[in-house]
């Protein structure tokens, strides 16, 4: 007697258990096709479902009025075979439970979709006992779908992500191999005719446009790269619009004139009441150099180019400036307009070997405007032209923020004492070579920390300035930098610092500044500004 009262109070124990998780469950012994409810709400489908069944106790009864009534046969076709006595009984012997998901039609209380769990209690030679549980899932279904919606979605754009790799690769693959094939070509003319120095010259006017062409591409690719992750940081400088116009058009103007197209800049219709404000000119003159080099690039023979300028003023020291630039070009189509700002856009098949370019200029244009809160629009019709409207917000400066830099005129460095650091033999040799025939003393040295033991071995005052390349093996300049600049020693205090890099961006310049190097210069090396720093801070260092 007392077996069997702690048989059924564990039992009791057992039920409570597994229903805790359960809206509905009922107790059933599959051999003997019977069915007691053991937790159900009133207006429940499996509730109801009894109460029109013939034989409210049997199991088989219940799963096929359920099917015919109330199961969305749909979304579970095989309802009658799962939940078949004899086929639970069959699977249940090696397993513990199993679990079925169907929809329904809506209950009172809105619910469709439910999950049905049969899990085995105990089973003899004369019952096989489980319990059916029920719970709605319509929140967990929602969930899984928003989930499965942002897989497919990751996915998609992984796809995207990776297309747009391969893409990329197969065009800088071109790109890249393009000048470097002519380069290696005119080279092999060069050694075949020795004796011919009016060709070898030709050819080395040849090899520098391949050259900055190359150089142009990387740039291309690096600052896109870095718009694309945020890392491009704007300066804050006063600027003369007037100056910097003259710039562009210095440049601009020439390469129009060579390619046969009419320069058209009315100062009439150019109108910069404004003509100092706070911004970035290194990216200002990026994003007009790009839009015009491409009313140059897609423009044909006797062409024209023309730029109309105007402002209005916004009140906090605001004001707003409007460019609209129009070419005689070939045009865009319009279904090309759609996607002339996306990385590596380029409307004809054949764009890349006719006009040289990556498909980036529209893209960088674009990347770096929405960083200056500033807008573009382009229309454009095939065959007539194109239309360009930049709109920039500025903070208004006055001629007093303008600092006028002291102008060298002969940057002469002869004499000047210079510790080299470069890790790449053919870089040190090219400096070696163009700073010795400038006049300059030069010492080499490979990597950073010979750099600092070199200095620190020296007397004071052995060199007027070191030339720092920044990735180095060993120790990389900025390391180098920070370790000279700690030598208990007042040379190393003053010691220009100039740092000579491949990384050209306004960032990476001021890990440079803020590791106590004095200036920035980006390879390739301009000698004319190389030499124009060296004397400036070598000059400031000598008088004090």
């Amino acid at each position: 007697m007392k077996s069997d009262y702690n048989h059924a109070e564990k039992e009791r124990q057992l039920f409570n258990a597994l229903c805790i998780n359960y809206s509905s469950a009922y107790l059933c012994d599959l051999m003997n096709d019977s069915l007691e409810p053991i937790k159900q709400t009133k207006d429940s489908h499996f509730a109801v479902a009894r109460e029109h069944m013939d034989n409210k106790d049997s199991y088989s009864e219940w799963i096929q009025y359920s099917y015919d009534h109330i199961v969305i046969r749909e979304s579970a076709p095989d309802y009658l075979e799962v939940f078949d006595a004899d086929h639970l009984m069959q699977h249940l012997k090696t397993e513990k439970s199993v679990s079925y998901r169907h929809k329904t039609r809506k209950n009172n209380a809105g619910e469709e979709y439910f999950e049905a769990t049969v899990v085995r209690l105990f089973m003899d030679d004369s019952s096989f006992k489980v319990i059916v549980g029920y719970r709605p899932i319509d929140n967990l279904i929602v969930e899984e779908k928003k989930h499965q919606q942002q897989l497919e979605e990751a996915l998609k754009k992984a796809e995207v992500a990776n297309s747009a790799k391969e893409e990329f690769l197969c065009r800088m693959s071109h790109d890249i191999r393009t000048p470097l094939n002519g380069i290696m070509g005119l080279i092999r003319i060069d050694e075949a005719h020795a004796d011919d120095s009016e060709l070898i010259m030709e050819n080395h006017a040849k090899m520098e446009v391949a050259t900055n062409h190359l150089l142009s591409l990387i740039n291309d690719v690096l600052q896109m790269s870095k718009l694309e992750d945020g890392s491009v940081e704007l300066a804050h400088e006063p600027i003369c619009l007037g100056d910097m116009t003259k710039e562009i058009v210095a440049i601009v103007v020439d390469r129009a004139k060579e390619a046969g197209i009419a320069w058209n800049y009315d100062k009439e219709k150019i109108n910069i009441p404004y003509p100092y404000v706070y911004g970035s000119p290194l990216h200002l003159r990026q994003i007009f150099l790009n839009i015009y080099g491409n009313c140059i690039k897609y423009n044909r023979p006797d062409g024209k180019i023309t730029t109309t300028v105007d402002a209005w003023k916004q009140q906090d020291g605001m004001c707003i400036y409007q460019w609209t630039i129009t070419d005689t070009g070939i045009g865009m189509s319009q279904e090309f307009l759609k996607h002339v700002f996306e990385p590596f856009a380029q409307e004809r098949a054949g764009a890349r070997s006719k006009y040289q370019g990556t498909g980036l200029g529209m893209a960088i244009v674009k990347k770096l405007l929405d960083k200056m809160n500033g807008t573009i629009s382009v229309t454009s019709e095939e065959g007539a032209g194109s239309s360009f409207v930049i709109t920039i917000p500025f903070e208004i400066a006055s001629q007093e923020d303008m600092a006028i830099p002291p102008v060298s005129q002969d940057n002469d460095i002869q004499g000047i004492r210079l510790l080299v650091a470069e890790d790449n033999e053919l870089n040190a040799e090219i400096a070696k070579t163009i700073l010795e025939e400038e006049g300059a003393e030069i010492t080499i040295v490979g990597d950073g920390l010979q750099a600092v033991e070199q200095f620190k071995n020296s007397p004071a005052d052995t060199y007027d300035a070191i030339l720092m390349d920044v990735m180095m093996p060993v120790m990389d300049g900025i390391t180098a930098a920070k370790e000279i600049r700690a030598i208990n020693r007042s040379d190393a205090k003053r010691i220009p610092i100039i740092a000579m890099t491949a990384n050209a961006f306004k960032e990476d310049a001021q890990k440079c500044f803020e590791a106590g190097m004095n200036a920035h210069l980006a390879k390739p090396l301009n000698v004319k500004m190389l030499k124009q720093t060296i004397e400036e801070l070598t000059g400031k260092y000598i008088q004090t």
